[in-house]
């Protein structure tokens, strides 16, 4: 119980007190020489330790070591860095050594070019070995270069030779011609029946443009246009070509092929796109070029169809109804009361008789605009498509556009008739009856 007691003491001095270890297990060693206890020899480790690390230097970390080599760059240029800088870029350093032509290195160093000599022939005579050696492959080692190095060679001896790939250019006319080893050796039949054949289309095609170039040249009163283009060959350069256009615009020019072009003489016509700064000027050019020659978007096309389909059949049907309306309006009103009839009354005229007869041509009709309107909205883009058209409303709207019509055909009558008041049948008679029923059939 007094070893623990004591044990406890010297802890709680160990802990509370500032002075170090040594001092305090010396001054409690004082008390106490003959304690043997392992809680005592560690304590006494653990001073020695201490006194140990107290006693050696600290090695300092690498990072202090690279901190005072060399300082850290704040942003800023010392007046000795920036004199010295000017001056290496104002005066450049010289070369050093002697100063030689490409000749005289090429003398002193000349390449070293392999060349057979004796030790490779002796080494193509079959060895029994050579066939276990070639079938091991070669192990390169990781700084050793693929291809066996030059003593003396530098990289301003290399050449460069042109690959057969790259010999020929279409864009500037450099077409090689062709080998005649090939045509030197022996073909089979079927090959020569090809080449025959080949020559023969050949020779068609170049009749038949020599033909529309003829006829080309005989429509715009060209004469021996097609004998002095073949008499010239063709260029095999972009210059030959460039030649060739200008040769050919001057002698058009001569000849008087530009007096009659459009728009010669006046200014050029402007266009909302032209100044558009979202539209290459090649696309607008290409647009252009396309809009004069009439061609357009598939659904353009058919957009066209449509609207021609439409008001075709608007036109027929306002006519018949015109037609009707006007006939009835004769027969059942006096002569004087036409004049005094409305826009108003005239819209509201319906005949259920005619809309019967009618009916069948209106709904074929209106099967075959829809018909196209389906097709219209499978190739246009979503934001132009249309909606079906129906019977109902396409009537409707005739009655509305109508009427206006009706009352100029109902004012004709009148000043055909005169101020005074005769039998509308007197005027109206079969042969005008069969003139209208012949005119509603066509129309049909």
């Amino acid at each position: 119980m007094q070893s623990f007691s004591k044990s406890c003491f010297i802890l709680h001095d160990l802990c509370t007190s500032s002075y170090p270890l040594e001092v305090f297990f010396t001054t409690h060693s004082a008390h106490d020489n003959a304690d043997n206890r392992a809680s005592s020899k560690l304590f006494e480790d653990a001073a020695r330790e201490e006194a140990q690390e107290a006693s050696t230097p600290v090695r300092p970390s690498r990072i202090s070591i690279l901190e005072g080599q060399s300082e850290n760059w704040t942003g800023e240029e010392s007046t000795r860095d920036a004199v010295l800088r000017m001056l290496v870029d104002k005066y450049k350093p010289l070369r050093s050594g002697p100063i030689r032509t490409a000749d005289e290195k090429l003398k002193q160093a000349p390449p070293n070019v392999s060349a057979p000599n004796v030790v490779e022939a002796a080494s193509a005579v079959p060895h029994p070995t050579d066939s276990v050696q070639a079938s091991t492959p070669r192990k390169y080692l990781p700084h050793e270069p693929l291809l066996p190095s030059i003593e003396g060679h530098k990289p301003w001896h290399t050449t460069f030779k042109v690959p057969s790939h790259a010999t020929s250019s279409i864009r500037y006319g450099h077409i090689p011609q062709p080998s005649r080893t090939a045509s030197s050796l022996k073909i089979d039949d079927k090959a020569k029946r090809l080449e025959r054949d080949a020559k023969r289309r050949t020779a068609e095609a170049g009749r038949l443009s020599r033909a529309k170039e003829s006829t080309l040249d005989y429509r715009l009163g060209i004469k021996n246009g097609a004998a002095a283009m073949q008499a010239r060959p063709a260029p095999a350069t972009l210059k030959g070509w460039s030649n060739l256009v200008e040769d050919r615009i001057e002698r058009a020019r001569q000849a008087g092929l530009f007096n009659n072009v459009k728009g010669r003489g006046q200014p050029l016509a402007s266009h909302t796109q032209d100044k558009n700064p979202f539209i290459g000027r090649e696309e607008f050019l290409m647009n252009r070029i396309v809009q004069r020659q009439g061609a357009a978007p598939p659904w353009v096309e058919v957009q066209g169809e449509l609207e021609s389909a439409i008001n075709s059949f608007r036109d027929v049907i306002r006519q018949s109804w015109t037609r009707r309306a006007i006939r009835m309006l004769t027969i059942s009103q006096p002569a004087a009361l036409l004049p005094r009839l409305t826009l108003s009354s005239v819209t509201s005229l319906r005949d259920a008789e005619w809309e019967a007869r009618e009916r069948a041509f209106h709904e074929k009709a209106i099967d075959e605009m829809n018909a196209l309107v389906r097709k219209y909205n499978g190739l246009a883009p979503y934001a132009v498509r249309r909606a079906y058209y129906s019977r109902s409303a396409e009537v409707d709207k005739l009655y509305r556009d109508a009427a206006q019509d009706i009352l100029h055909g109902l004012a004709a009558r009148v000043n055909q008739q005169g101020s005074a008041p005769a039998n509308v049948l007197a005027t109206y008679g079969f042969r005008e009856m069969i003139r209208d029923l012949w005119a509603s059939l066509r129309g049909r």
